[in-house]
């Protein structure tokens, strides 16, 4: 959970549904927010809502429609369990009534019961359970940040920019070792699985061990890329 924000899980808190996970805890999502549900949605949740004795925009769950989009014409989509909770902490108003905002994520979660739109609620809410233990943080990892930063840091991925910016997030030594984890696994987890399993899995150490097994597979990737002669090329085609 982040070090300074608190979810209050006795409230139902929205739920904005995408096709993919497109927020993990710590990382930052810019979306552009147009249907009227969901201007709805960040209209509430831009109320300034006490957390403590801050004020502070309210939380918003982004989660995962499943496999099978709907179950009959004009039905709700199936959403997976785990979320990811958000924050608002960019926003600009267009003249139009659309959004532009800036989620940071707060911490995973799971949902524990869906609550439909109502009169006055255009969009879904739900009671959410906390998957990770609130007010714990993880241990410190030493060995996994070790790992992490000998991968990200192998000549051959260093001759990749992308994976040289997240090596210098691993070298940060003012960012623990949970929250490296999480942003490396944002900036470099493509496959859709891969990324829900990171969402919902409880386990630090298995999210460190997951996020290493694909750094090490983006490796072979560069590796075949190089073994591979341009000759070979597929016609008009390169692995650039």
């Amino acid at each position: 959970m982040s070090d300074t924000i608190m979810v209050d899980f006795n409230r139902p808190i929205p739920l904005f549904p995408l096709s993919c996970v497109s927020l993990l805890p710590h990382a930052v999502q810019g979306l552009h927010i147009f249907e009227p549900r969901y201007r709805q949605m960040v209209e509430d949740a831009l109320r300034k809502v006490h957390d403590g004795n801050l004020l502070t925009s309210g939380p918003i769950a982004m989660a995962i429609v499943g496999a099978k989009f709907v179950d009959a014409l004009g039905a709700a989509p199936k959403l997976r369990p785990a979320v990811c909770v958000g924050q608002i902490v960019q926003h600009e108003r267009l003249k139009d009534g659309r959004h532009n905002i800036v989620l940071h994520g707060v911490c995973r979660a799971r949902i524990k019961e869906i609550q439909e739109p109502g009169e006055s609620r255009a969009y879904r809410t739900a009671m959410l359970q906390p998957i990770d233990p609130p007010n714990h943080f993880p241990p410190k990892m030493k060995a996994a940040r070790k790992i992490l930063q000998e991968l990200l840091h192998r000549p051959m991925l260093q001759r990749l920019a992308s994976v040289q910016k997240v090596a210098e997030w691993a070298d940060r030594k003012d960012m623990p070792t949970y929250a490296v984890i999480e942003l490396v696994g944002a900036a470099m987890l493509r496959d859709e699985q891969a990324r829900y399993h990171l969402l919902a899995c409880g386990n630090p150490w298995e999210r460190a061990q997951l996020v290493a097994n694909e750094i090490a597979r983006l490796e072979g990737l560069v590796a075949a890329a190089d073994a591979q002669e341009t000759s070979r090329w597929p016609k008009g085609l390169s692995w650039n």
